[in-house]
């Protein structure tokens, strides 16, 4: 009974770490960015980069929220990549200049995402590329305010995680799990520390960078057969000597990622194994630490109140009571439906098995994405780019 009271009170442990972790970052804020912050004088053109396939359903929202910001000198851009619903039509009535790609085979060694970026960039004239995904919406002062942020920090790479929009009832029990595991598991004062190159993450919401410095590390050629195109550029940028920052920007873009189940298994287990830099072990680990730190504290308390067994049914209820405190404060302080937070114990199922899954899939399949298939594995080491591949025809 003595290790597994030691077990119980390493759980009680890790709830109280995670609320103090959060509550000390939101106090500091210093890797926060919001509509407060200080503008500045100049700011060089912008090329804002969204790529675009089958998104007629948020395009024109999209690029609507792009040219209300307060940026001086922008353009937008949309390539559509063989889009059959509408899309470019969409995009050009709503006031984006439109580049249209088609739905011929991609070239030998390249995923969707990077093919069509490397092409979305050229032509204009701009010092600095923003790319946005489709189904994200800025808040009009985030274009100038992260620019500002990256003149400011003289960094070549500037991301951000926004807030997560929630719809549907598999959306609310999955992403807060899938989003608490993201951020929990990289502490920006890590990712953020030039010396710690191991720390390296990035969101491909929200990507911001300096053209001399895209162009110089091969730009998404660099990354073209990348499933995580975005983790990928920025540790390009960081083998190739040029400074990143990736910030908490909540107030500045929000995001719908997906609107179903199926769109989330699909897109996450196409993700998550890869983020776990193809490794087994990793796996097993976090889906040990999922099960022991969110799950066990329901089955304690089960077993007790089967076996009335008063001490088990103390420690189980307890740490029941501090796992839902803890998430209702977490909700409330990133905006999330409070209601959905005693479904912490199906999130935390459902994430296992995006992990397992997603596991399987990179070991043995392929995953379709946006009407295409990918090959899961991982991709073959690549020696690095020179500075001008990826960026011809």
């Amino acid at each position: 009974m003595m290790g597994l009271r030691f077990l119980l009170g390493g759980i009680a442990l890790f709830w109280l770490g995670a609320a103090y972790k959060t509550w000390r970052g939101q106090r500091e804020g210093k890797w926060r960015l919001g509509p407060d912050a200080p503008v500045a004088p100049h700011l060089p053109r912008l090329l804002v980069v969204v790529p675009a396939r089958n998104e007629a359903a948020v395009i024109g929202a999209c690029v609507a929220a792009l040219r209300a910001s307060d940026h001086p000198d922008f353009v937008v851009r949309v390539f559509d990549d063989g889009s059959t619903d509408g899309t470019a039509a969409l995009a050009e009535a709503a006031g984006a200049e439109v580049m249209r790609g088609d739905d011929s085979p991609l070239p030998e060694g390249w995923k969707g995402k990077p093919w069509a970026l490397v092409r979305a960039t050229r032509g204009v004239a701009a010092e600095w590329i923003l790319f946005v995904d489709a189904d994200v919406r800025v808040h009009p002062a985030a274009l100038s305010r992260a620019h500002s942020r990256a003149l400011a920090d003289e960094v070549d790479f500037l991301s951000g995680f926004g807030r997560l929009e929630m719809g549907s009832f598999w959306e609310k029990v999955i992403q807060p799990s899938v989003g608490g595991l993201i951020i929990a598991g990289n502490d920006l004062d890590g990712v953020n520390d030039p010396a710690k190159t191991d720390k390296v993450i990035a969101n491909g919401q929200f990507i911001l960078v300096r053209r001399s410095a895209y162009e110089a590390v091969g730009g998404h050629g660099a990354v073209k057969d990348d499933i995580l195109d975005d983790v990928g550029l920025a540790k390009a940028f960081v083998a190739g000597g040029h400074s990143i920052r990736l910030l908490f920007m909540r107030e500045l873009f929000a995001c719908r990622m997906y609107t179903n189940l199926r769109e989330l298994w699909f897109g996450w287990t196409k993700n998550l194994y890869a983020g776990m830099g193809y490794r087994r072990d990793r796996v097993v680990f976090l889906c040990g630490v999922v099960l022991v730190e969110f799950l066990l504290p329901y089955v304690i308390l089960a077993v007790g109140l089967a076996r009335g067994d008063t001490e088990l049914v103390a420690w189980g209820a307890g740490l029941v009571g501090l796992i839902h405190l803890v998430r209702a404060w977490l909700d409330r302080l990133f905006g999330q439906d409070l209601l959905y937070g005693l479904l912490q114990p199906l999130g935390a199922a459902m994430l296992v098995g995006l992990l397992a899954d997603s596991s399987r899939r990179s070991r043995t399949g392929r995953v379709l994405w946006k009407g295409r298939t990918y090959s899961a594995a991982r991709p073959p080491e690549a020696p690095p780019a020179s500075p001008a591949a990826g960026m011809g025809a």
